[in-house]
């Protein structure tokens, strides 16, 4: 590495930042990697004899001309590429209207690789970028001068796929595994019907591993210089060999981004508090403090272990107050602060010196994600730093938080006034143990009052993630609870975060855990906004999805599917399910073909013969047999009463034949009761299908998922259900498309 690493000073001392073609394939030589010969020269030194040169030491009947420039460096969108005859004359042309180009260095003349361009697997883009959060990353995909037309044109699991360097060379991903999984490697390998295999697999490994090799060396970890990109576009497919056609390399002095992690001790005084304290509560009127104050007491949270910090007043609201934090009788485990940005300062420093706070939660905006704050940001990481140094178990949540819920420990330091929302306090039985992690408060609490039924154990928002981030508490509670379901909205990561989630994940997802994410900034207009809100780093989106998925993750498209798996997963993951052999009932034609037409994973097989008796059976009994067949799906007309609903599905379900059941009825025949009980209707909810149903649930330990397709008419109908541990959608398209996302990632694991 040290023969490049002098390329890289000449070019630094330079006042270069980029490498020109040919100092790439220097690298690439240096590397033991396959490049065409050529031969180069200065434009100073350009006449007669380098032409002669060319003729005389390249035998291949056509050569390559190309202008070489550490500024140009997409020659062939310029025109700075030409191929022709290996001839005096063509080749003198070429140069002739070459040297008219301004800033270039020299021009090259290269041997002309056989290969066929604009076939699936003869073209590939290798590529590595340097990223803040996953470290330095390797690309690989279908390559040539289509390359963005082409991925653009493919699903997003066809196009590029990526690794981490940094797990390459900690040995946690294997290369090979790697290029066998890419999409383009069955063209490549031989997987396509109809396609002979054109390359061994380690020819494709070696390219990987040698640019791993360097990205790792070349990066703010290890080395002097960090390379940002390198680029490889074409590698040319040639007789079994792979060669770089072009090549294009960025780079920069490296710098040192270590975060100092909070200690799991730090963040389980903050998630597990024995003591609180709250600063800004004004004994006059209802602040932001003083809601804060009261929502944890109505929590339930024992008055004797908290305090207020307030000057002038002995208690608020049956709190005891102290003048300053070093008063306090004992350690405030958690230390809510929601004061004015201009008093914030004084009030985390106090905290700081007193000795008498392990973790803070700031309420307070406006420190880094506001325009002109950035030095308040910069002094608290400082103030950060130093209180570490003296404490290492010491942390802070936020700023510009919400604040957190902690159902265990009786705690709600939201500042939503009570009215506004009805908070995420209690216990709901039906669901797995969940913590939800986010830096958006406002996301919460939207997702919260859409499935108000959700009962996280944990509540968690971030905020601008000045110290404690998403990807700390999500380690936290994967390495030190028994959460079984972990909720994610993340803005964006500090440095290393990345990386560090997707190791996480791996050990959460091998232990049965359920990880759901959503990331923002998906645009550079959405990463703009991110910047704006959070003051954090929003980073390629494509990166985080692809590398997420692939460790396991479930990466949610949008809001309403975030709220859809969030609503599924949290119950469906108390369940063991065997095979996702499903079956499918509705008293509606167009539900019945809405469920068939969604079906992808989910697998609607035919019942036994033993199963058709049974439910034969059930349909003469009630007089349907000349009406109904017995199918999957099945159509039971709107005739069906809720017995004969019920006794089907029970015998579905007792059966070995089916381990899910869709439940989709129209609620609006008079033959069901799905109205609550009233002078007005003769429904009775308690006679409904849903109560026999939710006691076979319980029985067979097998999930029942249901569909009312209605109007507000049926909330109470839908709220029965729920109440019953049933998961309801409203639409029965959405419901088998959460169940399959959520099955394609986590079941039968």
């Amino acid at each position: 590495m040290e023969k490049i690493k002098k390329i890289l000073e000449k070019a630094y001392n330079e006042g270069r930042k980029n490498l020109s073609e040919i100092e790439v394939y220097e690298i690439l030589k240096i590397l033991g990697l396959n490049v065409p010969l050529y031969i180069f020269a200065e434009k100073k030194n350009i006449n007669d004899d380098f032409i002669k040169n060319i003729t005389n030491k390249i035998k291949t009947k056509k050569v390559v001309i190309k202008i070489v420039s550490s500024i140009n460096l997409h020659k062939t969108d310029t025109g700075g590429v030409k191929v022709v005859s290996n001839e005096f004359s063509e080749i003198k042309k070429v140069v002739d209207k070459f040297l008219n180009f301004n800033d270039i260095d020299g021009i090259a003349a290269f041997e002309f690789i056989e290969h066929i361009p604009f076939h699936l697997g003869h073209e590939l883009l290798l590529g590595a970028k340097n990223d803040d959060a996953f470290g330095p990353v390797i690309t690989l995909g279908p390559g040539g001068t289509h390359t963005e037309s082409f991925i653009k044109a493919l699903k997003k699991e066809y196009s590029t796929s990526f690794i981490p360097v940094f797990n390459i060379t900690s040995g946690d991903e294997n290369v090979d595994d790697f290029v066998e999984n890419v999409w383009i490697s069955n063209y490549l390998f031989g997987k396509v019907r109809g396609i002979d295999k054109l390359v061994e697999k380690k020819e494709l490994s070696i390219w990987v591993s040698k640019i791993a090799e360097i990205m790792n060396y070349f990066s703010d970890k290890n080395g002097e210089f960090t390379i940002e990109e390198f680029e490889i576009n074409p590698l040319a497919l040639s007789n079994g060999k792979f060669y770089a056609l072009d090549g294009v390399l960025r780079f920069r002095k490296s710098i040192r981004k270590d975060r100092n992690i909070p200690s799991y001790e730090s963040i389980n005084a903050i998630v597990n508090p024995q003591t609180i304290g709250v600063v800004g509560v004004s004994e006059k009127k209802m602040n932001m403090a003083r809601i804060i104050l009261n929502n944890t007491i109505k929590a339930g949270f024992d008055k004797s272990k908290m305090v207020v910090i307030k000057e002038g007043v002995d208690e608020i609201d049956g709190v005891k107050a102290y003048s300053k934090i070093s008063e306090v009788p004992f350690v405030i485990d958690m230390l809510v602060v929601a004061v004015p940005v201009n008093s914030v300062m004084d009030v985390i420093e106090e905290s700081v010196n007193s000795g008498k706070v392990r973790g803070l939660v700031l309420i307070t905006g406006g420190i880094g994600e506001k325009s002109g704050s950035e030095k308040l940001a910069e002094k608290l990481i400082e103030i950060i730093k130093n209180a570490r140094n003296s404490n290492n178990n010491f942390a802070l949540n936020g700023g510009n938080c919400m604040g957190i819920v902690l159902n265990h420990k009786k705690v709600n330091t939201f500042f939503i006034p009570e009215y506004k929302m009805r908070y995420p306090i209690g216990f709901n039985e039906y669901m797995s143990k969940t913590a939800f992690v986010s830096q958006s408060g406002a996301f919460v609490i939207s997702v919260l009052t859409k499935i108000p039924h959700i009962i996280p154990d944990y509540t968690i928002t971030v905020g601008n993630q000045q110290d404690i981030t998403v990807v700390d508490y999500i380690d936290y509670f994967v390495n030190k609870t028994d959460t079984k379901v972990i909720l994610s909205y993340i803005e964006g990561f500090k440095p290393y975060d990345g990386i560090r989630l997707i190791n996480i994940t791996k050990k959460a997802i091998k232990e049965g855990r359920i990880i759901v994410l959503y990331k923002a900034g998906r645009t550079s207009l959405g990463q703009k906004a991110v910047m704006g809100h959070t003051a954090s780093i929003a980073g390629d989106y494509i990166v985080f999805e692809k590398l997420l998925e692939k460790s396991g993750a479930l990466v949610c498209d949008d809001f309403d599917e975030f709220i859809d798996i969030t609503y599924l997963s949290t119950y469906i993951s108390r369940y063991d399910i065997k095979s996702f052999n499903s079956f499918f009932i509705s008293n509606a034609g167009f539900e019945t073909t809405a469920m068939a037409d969604n079906v992808t994973i989910l697998k609607a097989n035919e019942p036994s013969e033993g199963l058709k008796k049974n439910v034969g059976d059930v349909l003469k009994k009630y007089g349907l047999d000349s009406l109904v067949d017995f199918k999957n799906p099945m159509d039971v007309t709107p005739m069906a009463c809720d017995d004969v609903i019920s006794e089907i599905v029970e015998n579905v379900m007792r059966s070995n034949n089916y381990d899910i059941s869709v439940v989709s009825m129209i609620p609006l025949t008079p033959n069901m009761n799905t109205l609550p009980t009233s002078p007005n209707y003769p429904d009775k909810l308690e006679k409904s299908f849903i109560n026999r149903v939710a006691i076979l649930v319980k029985e067979t330990k097998k999930p029942v998922f249901i569909s009312v397709a209605s109007g507000n008419l049926y909330d109470p109908y839908v709220e029965y259900a729920i109440e019953k541990g049933f998961v309801v959608f409203r639409n029965v398209d959405r419901l088998i498309k959460a169940i399959e996302k959520y099955l394609k990632y986590f079941g039968r694991r």
